[in-house]
């Protein structure tokens, strides 16, 4: 169980969404990827360290067409968009209901906006499934803004996405709390001043916010 984050002279919250809100899951994508793939490429996407294509992908330095290009020299003969694309989209494993209802809650109390590393075709995805599922235009319409890495082309740890962040919405880093899980992301956020919690346990969101 995570320890409770004391909410005194917070006012906003910026959340990361891949194992924060949307639960991620690598093995299933790579397993999805094996139906399609000729050739073994497990290496390439991996948790802790990305190839240099999916970071250029989630900068926005490539188009989703680019993408799908550099993933076909992997693919067997003929395999489709849709198919690279319902691979690549088995990640996002999971949308618990209640973090979402809990955004809705704290969105009455404090400012609250997201910021990820994510791409096109991702995102696509996503806004796809709030819409069907979860009574909502996309994922934005959860947050006062959300920060996109693809659009604003930079990504996270990279000082920059953050302070774009801070001028856009104007707010006070010393007063924001930043929930990210990679621990490279949180310290890049505490050096700019944000309050942060690395989220180590996805499942201990809702707990480790019962205070706000």
């Amino acid at each position: 169980m995570s320890t409770p984050i004391d909410p005194s002279g917070i006012d906003t919250l910026v959340f990361d969404l891949g194992n924060v809100i949307i639960d991620i899951d690598y093995d299933v994508m790579i397993a999805a990827f094996r139906r399609i793939a000729a050739r073994d490429f497990s290496e390439l996407i991996t948790y802790s360290a990305q190839d240099d294509l999916f970071s250029r992908y989630e900068r926005g330095d490539i188009s989703s067409a680019e993408f799908r290009a550099a993933l076909r020299p992997y693919m067997v003969a003929g395999v489709s968009d849709a198919e690279i694309d319902r691979a690549w989209n088995a990640i996002l494993y999971r949308y618990p209901s209640d973090k979402f209802d809990r955004l809705k809650a704290l969105r009455t109390r404090y400012g609250v906006y997201a910021l990820s590393n994510i791409n096109e075709i991702h995102l696509t995805d996503i806004d796809r499934y709030v819409s069907q599922n979860l009574g909502a235009t996309d994922m934005r319409s959860f947050f006062d803004h959300a920060y996109y890495s693809h659009e604003l082309r930079m990504r996270k740890p990279e000082s920059r996405i953050y302070q774009a962040v801070i001028d856009h919405a104007g707010i006070a880093p010393e007063r924001s709390l930043f929930i990210d899980d990679k621990k490279e992301n949180t310290d890049a956020a505490a050096a700019l001043g944000f309050r942060v919690h690395h989220l180590t346990a996805r499942d201990s969101l809702i707990e480790l916010l019962r205070h706000f």
